[in-house]
């Protein structure tokens, strides 16, 4: 049960508070007057400010789902995306921070590429 002696009032008409949230932004918000307390909260991914790089660990040439993704990840056209995925067993196909990071990783699991993530990727 609620103990309503402990729960915060409000500081200019000691009316109830109570909590709201919407998206990022949460506060305290008075049910008698218009006082209010406003925060926002960024996700840990937006505050991560290390630099991440994206290897192709391995992929086919001739299928056409890997090539488009390297391709645009890479910012290459597609015979040069073909010249990554048959050169080299593993290369780098991004570098970037979490937030776009996702979006890479995304891209190429629905591909079906192979790929890894340096330094490791918490997210």
């Amino acid at each position: 049960m609620t103990d309503f002696r402990d729960a915060p009032l409000c500081p200019e008409c000691g009316g109830a508070l109570e909590a709201r949230r919407e998206g990022s932004a949460g506060g305290l918000f008075c049910t008698e007057c218009d006082w209010s307390v406003v925060t926002t909260e960024r996700p840990a991914i937006l505050n991560d400010t290390v630099s991440y790089e994206v290897r192709v660990t391995s992929g086919d040439f001739k299928n056409e789902r890997h090539l488009r993704s390297v391709a645009q990840l890479a910012g290459v056209n597609l015979l040069e995306a073909r010249k990554l995925l048959q050169g080299r067993a593993e290369f780098v196909v991004y570098t970037g921070r979490a937030d776009k990071v996702t979006s890479a990783r995304d891209m190429l699991r629905a591909a079906g590429l192979a790929f890894d993530i340096r330094p490791p990727f918490p997210f």
